[in-house]
């Protein structure tokens, strides 16, 4: 199967799953009753999804250990004829102790893609294998949260094509507004440049913008998104813009949280390079719930036992 269809294929199971559970744990209906006997029946539960799951979900800064998988496929391209396709993917981890009273939240994306090398072949393979620390500042159970860390890059790509050969470090910022409902409203800024790698190689000045909206539809786990990258290569004079509007799903199933998103983007403006002139991004996340160490309770001591 095409990596470009597996994430779809993926989603839609989930989605298949979730329903029978739902169904499966809805009441089964009473039998016929004489009109004598007939009590009235209360009405089985409809399905909800509490607004904090849906912010938790959406919120890059929540508590939560997990997995992404994002997949953007472009089916056209400017400046050449062919197709483009970026597969990241991302585990998020949260150490369980703090240094120096903070949290911090670490992200390594490791990315397979597959771009043009010529008019009629293709090159595929992994890329350069992002690593992202954010110190959380923000209180706890605070509307506004905020955290600022490094970046680093390591030059993993299996093709020319697919990554720079340089070793990069940067920094990234990253502020979420948690809205009443479940809603979430920020943006994520990040900057890298190199500082080692191949000297043959072009150097690295590039900084990124993400928005992140997420507009909760009530209780429903389902809400609008927004979440383009726009990209800012300062070093090849490669610039990309795209705007996109797109739906999601916040769902459990079990002790897991899922969240999937399909976005169409199209890009308003561009310069330079093989940039998408539109792309569809779908996204699948798997998500659980760090629960703290309990303390043992002490046993208490023991009387000492007298000598016989």
């Amino acid at each position: 199967m095409s990596l470009r269809f597996a994430l779809p294929v993926l989603v839609a199971v989930l989605l298949i799953v979730h329903v029978r559970e739902s169904r499966a744990q809805s009441p089964p209906q009473p039998q016929a009753q004489s009109q004598s006997q007939a009590q009235p029946q209360a009405q089985p539960p409809t399905h909800r999804t509490e607004p904090n799951v849906i912010a938790q979900s959406n919120n890059p800064l929540s508590d939560l250990i997990g997995f992404n998988f994002n997949e953007y496929f472009a089916p056209s391209l400017y400046n050449v004829d062919g197709v483009a396709n970026v597969f990241n993917m991302q585990a998020v981890i949260i150490p369980v102790g703090r240094h120096e009273g903070l949290h911090h939240l670490i992200r390594v994306t490791m990315p397979v893609n597959l771009l043009p090398a010529t008019p009629t072949t293709y090159v595929s393979g992994f890329g350069d294998l992002v690593l992202q620390d954010a110190f959380k500042f923000s209180k706890a159970n605070a509307k506004n949260e905020w955290g600022v860390g490094p970046v680093f890059v390591m030059p993993t790509a299996t093709s020319e094509l697919l990554g720079t050969g340089k070793w990069q470090a940067g920094v990234a910022a990253i502020y979420i507004r948690l809205l009443e409902g479940g809603s979430v409203v920020g943006g994520l800024v990040t900057w890298q440049t190199d500082f080692a790698g191949d000297s043959a190689r072009p150097g690295t000045n590039l900084s990124t913008l993400q928005p992140q909206i997420a507009l909760a539809l009530g209780a429903s786990g389902f809400y609008l998104s927004s979440s383009p990258i726009w990209s800012f290569d300062f070093e090849t004079d490669q610039y990309l813009i795209p705007f996109s509007f797109g739906i999601g799903k916040v769902m459990e199933i079990g002790k897991t949280i899922v969240n999937v998103t399909w976005e169409p983007q199209i890009t308003i403006y561009e310069k330079g390079g093989q940039q998408p002139a539109m792309q569809f991004f779908v996204g699948l996340t798997l998500q659980w719930r760090r629960h703290p160490k309990t303390t043992p309770t002490p046993r208490p001591a023991l009387a000492p036992r007298p000598w016989r």
